[in-house]
């Protein structure tokens, strides 16, 4: 019996049962219930996947580790087909969920799932649970056909849709149950279709604070005061511009901008080949708006290797209905610096902070405060012999090869994981490919990606040995 066809048999006789399962349990993840853990949820994702696991593959080693006012982990223990005890490859998922969202169409709710078209519909089964049984499904699969397999580990949070706080503690106290990690497959990211593998190579970091001007103690009225007093909004207007330039979008700050290496540039070619104008049509553009970028290979190198400001929040404008003739007292407005890796973040901080703080006209009083601050990613060299064995099993199971792909958004815990396994590569493949929503009402899993996915998986853990 062939990989594809065990996978696709398990996936479709023991996972699929199970991850519907997981979809009903209301887990939102801790910012979005703040009495996680009197509702206890999250262990109950994790003490699903524990049960599923042993009774799915008897000779792995379970625990949920947990400490009062953190959120659980569910740690998996599955020792190499050869009784090797030392190099492993580590699975990361995260079972936690995005809260519901309105809109969901009819026949379909976030924890309600169904399987329509193709489709397993329900919050949380593409971002990110079938990750549990994606990794469980590919060793039961090697297990079933007597191929080999190294030690797999395996670590799934309830807190990285509200930033991980918990899991960097967890890694520090338990790094040694590791062993030592030739590779960790990340299953929390992107891809571009459903006909391809797709790995994401690097991540941009971010740099987000809250700029606040005031000028006055008091609003006053715009009849007397327009012209004399310094207007709030337009000071950070101009300090804003400061950092970039408000009809192209480019950066001024050099420390923001990071040397592209060659080899990510053609990558990102080959991936805008594949793409075309998927690269930029899911965007809901009005009619006639066109995109910053002329050319979709620029599309992504943009939005993957370069930095970009955001203003994403206000506070100190009334709402129109309310506004009177006042020049208001003060404004604050919430930033997001999107940025590269590979480039000093440190000093990256110390600009954006100087152009928004330093020299600011009329003496108006400013701060610049930071709440979320984290570096971007991107593969290390010694990631390619990986990167080559999923290449070579996508062309097996996919008949294609795979596309290498940056992505825009952050995932602040692969830094965490860097840190504490220098000598580890890292992998970032997924299943949010088109329509795929989530976050958004109709979050979907393509059944069939998702099979051949984990296929492919199966097939580079096998080869790893």
């Amino acid at each position: 019996m062939s990989l594809q066809r065990t996978v696709g048999e398990f996936w479709d006789n023991k996972a699929l049962h199970d991850l519907m399962e997981y979809i009903r349990i209301p887990a939102k993840s801790t910012a979005y219930d703040r009495f996680w853990e009197s509702h206890g949820y999250l262990t109950q994702c994790c003490e699903l996947g524990k049960n599923w696991v042993k009774e799915n593959v008897p000779q792995a080693r379970t625990e949920i580790i947990q400490e009062k006012g953190k959120t659980p982990c569910l740690f998996i223990d599955i020792p190499a087909s050869n009784g090797a005890t030392e190099e492993s490859v580590v699975f990361y998922g995260h079972l936690d969920k995005q809260p519901e969202a309105g809109g969901w169409r009819e026949g379909l709710g976030p924890w309600t799932p169904v399987v329509e078209k193709g489709k397993l519909y329900g919050r949380g089964a593409a971002d990110d649970g079938y990750s549990l049984f994606s990794m469980i499904t590919a060793v039961h699969a090697l297990e079933h056909l007597g191929m080999p397999h190294p030690r797999i580990i395996g670590i799934f949070e309830t807190q990285e849709e509200s930033g991980s706080n918990d899991l960097p503690y967890f890694l520090n106290k338990f790094k040694d149950k590791f062993g030592s990690p030739k590779f960790f497959i990340i299953l929390d990211n992107h891809c571009g279709d459903y006909e391809h593998v797709w790995l994401s190579t690097s991540l941009r970091g971010i740099i987000s604070g809250t700029l606040r001007v005031q000028s006055m103690h008091y609003g006053v009225h715009s009849g007397t005061y327009s012209g004399m007093v310094p207007d709030p909004f337009a000071i950070a207007q101009a300090l804003i511009a400061r950092l970039h330039d408000p009809i192209s979008g480019l950066v001024k700050i050099s420390s923001c901008y990071a040397n592209i290496p060659q080899r990510r540039i053609d990558q990102l070619k080959k991936a805008s080949d594949v793409l075309g104008d998927l690269v930029w049509n899911h965007a809901p553009l009005l009619p006639g708006v066109q995109t910053k970028c002329t050319t979709n290979h620029e599309i992504l190198i943009q939005e993957t290797w370069k930095p970009a400001l955001t203003v994403i929040g206000m506070d100190g404008l009334p709402r129109i209905e309310d506004a009177g003739n006042v020049i208001q007292s003060s404004v604050a407005l919430r930033l997001s610096m999107r940025l590269p890796p590979d480039i000093d973040f440190e000093k990256a901080e110390k600009d954006i902070a100087s152009a928004l703080t330093e020299n600011i006209p009329y003496g108006c009083q400013v701060t610049w405060q930071y709440p979320e601050n984290h570096p971007g990613w991107s593969a290390k060299d010694n990631a390619q012999t990986v990167e080559d064995k999923f290449n070579e099993a996508a062309k097996e199971i996919f008949g294609k090869e795979a596309v290498f792909l940056g992505q825009g958004g952050s995932i602040s815990i692969i830094n965490t994981f860097e840190e504490l396994f220098p000598g580890s590569a890292f992998i970032l493949t997924g299943v949010l490919g088109p329509q795929s929503n989530a976050h958004a009402p109709d979050e979907s899993l393509d059944l069939e990606y998702t099979k051949k996915l984990t296929a492919v998986i199966a097939r580079v853990i096998s080869l790893s040995v």
